[in-house]
């Protein structure tokens, strides 16, 4: 019941209703919404979203540990409780095995007699390569990814990875850049340059992220622009009118328009439709008898999105999808766009977490890669979680199990190469060491291996299975100084 107000810049801290103002509010700590929410009267706001223009009063509904945000918390923490599953067998196979040596070597005495026998093969036996086989191979794998900016946070999240078979994205921050930009400038009886020039002219005094989006590019093409409109009036949920140079013009969407009498004809309407169909936010812009233009504005997909994917489905996984808050049309743009099997859109946080596990029972180990708090209770559940660490916040950086350190996308790949020679390493050694150790105690009990020429053998196999992890911190070297190379 209480009141409470957020200006500019602030932080929401309460789930409630707005009472009063209006305000766009950035949601994407909590929906992955790239374009912040026009709330008005009567709408719900949720706590840990940040308001970008405008302000308002809210009636507090919920607070403290009952808000979405510390409900998301909540459930990241619930999600971790339930890990903890692999690397468990060398700790299950020491506590047989050497027990199982101990005995018999014992009967081996009692049927032989034979005490230099008994205590060659007690000494031989030792599991010395199979012990260090899998952590010499986790320990260089690990210190690769971290020299080359990937933080895997343990040998068994290093496993889990090698296994993946389902990568899920979220959309915003993690394949596209997270940051609104101007696609496209189509102008209707006028020269498109003057188009934009005044349509950023008249954004001057907005603070609404699309105006930003348009004045950035504005200035990219012109440079500094000095000119100032007359007069300037925002007209909230639909855009803004402005004076400049003694004329009137409308800068928002349809209603907008429509309020002040603009028609919009069938082939500009058909335009419209068009981009956003293809996920584009599209800004109208008149003077007070037509339509001059139309300005599409979208997040922009990362440069290196598209060859990610390729990369993904090459090194073996079976199926990327993409799971997210935005709209269903400007989803399906970048699903396509990508190459991505399959999207979900329009989803919370809790039907994020419903979707990895209805892809865990049907293909198998899941691996979850976002950059919000929104994706915190996907991360948490999924097999694996991987956040993208140069737009990350803490809370997925701290729920993931792997971190890329900066916001290259494109290291996922590297991460996931890594993660499958390392797997393929530790089989190595594990064979390997098997071999070895099963023909030196078929070697002992057939009197053909001694203790001296035992204890050499076993020592090089412990040698040879610490050479072959170390040549995993050469992964990825050959590829890196070529592109170096390449470079020069």
């Amino acid at each position: 019941g209480d009141i409470v107000i957020v200006k500019p810049g602030e932080k929401i801290s309460v789930d409630g209703t707005v009472i009063e103002g209006g305000a766009y509010v950035n949601q994407a700590a909590i929906t992955g919404e790239s374009i912040p929410v026009d709330k008005e009267i009567g709408d719900k706001v949720f706590s840990g979203t940040i308001i970008e223009s405008g302000y308002i009063k809210i009636n507090a509904d919920k607070v403290g540990e009952d808000t979405t945000f510390s409900r998301i918390l909540q459930m990241v923490e619930e999600a971790q409780d339930k890990k903890a599953k692999t690397q468990k067998f060398l700790e299950t196979f020491s506590r047989y095995y050497t027990p199982a040596i101990i005995i018999l070597a014992v009967l081996l005495f009692l049927f032989t007699k034979d005490l230099v026998l008994s205590l060659t093969l007690l000494v031989i036996a030792c599991p010395g390569a199979l012990v260090i086989s899998t952590p010499v191979s986790i320990v260089a794998g690990i210190g690769n990814g971290a020299k080359h900016g990937v933080l895997i946070k343990g040998g068994e999240i290093m496993e889990e990875m090698g296994k993946v078979k389902v990568l899920a994205f979220d959309k915003t921050g993690t394949l596209t850049e997270g940051k609104p930009k101007v696609n496209k400038v189509k102008a209707f009886g006028i020269d498109k340059d003057e188009l934009l020039k005044l349509t950023a002219i008249g954004e001057t005094y907005s603070e609404h992220p699309l105006a930003k989006a348009i004045i950035f590019e504005a200035e990219e093409k012109f440079g500094t622009i000095s000119e100032i409109p007359e007069e300037s009036e925002i007209v909230t949920g639909q855009g803004l009118k402005f004076k400049f140079k003694g004329k009137y013009y409308l800068i928002g969407n349809r209603k907008l328009l429509f309020d002040n009498g603009i028609i919009i004809n069938e082939n500009q309407e058909k335009y419209v439709k068009s981009e956003e169909e293809h996920g584009q936010t599209v800004i109208l812009v008149s003077d007070l008898e037509k339509i001059l233009g139309a300005i599409s504005i979208a997040d922009t997909i990362r440069e290196d999105a598209k060859e990610l994917i390729v990369d993904l489905k090459h090194q073996g996984i079976k199926k990327v999808v993409m799971l997210t808050g935005d709209n269903k049309r400007a989803a399906a743009a970048i699903s396509k766009e990508l190459g991505i099997d399959e999207y979900y859109s329009e989803l919370l946080p809790e039907e994020k977490v419903g979707k990895l596990k209805e892809l865990q029972a049907k293909f198998g180990p899941t691996a979850m890669v976002g950059d919000g708090v929104n994706d915190a209770p996907a991360l948490a559940s999924a097999d694996l979680g991987i956040a993208i660490g140069g737009a990350g916040t803490d809370v997925a950086m701290e729920t993931a199990d792997v971190v890329l350190m900066s916001d290259e996308i494109k290291k996922l790949s590297y991460a996931i190469g890594l993660s499958r020679a390392t797997v393929r390493n530790i089989k190595q050694n594990i064979y390997f060491a098997i071999i070895v150790a099963a023909g030196l105690i078929a070697g002992v009990l057939g009197k053909v291996v001694f203790l001296s020429s035992g204890m050499l053998i076993h020592e090089l196999s412990v040698l040879l299975v610490i050479i072959n992890a170390v040549r995993l911190l050469g992964y990825g070297e050959k590829r890196r100084n070529k592109k170096q190379f390449t470079v020069v």
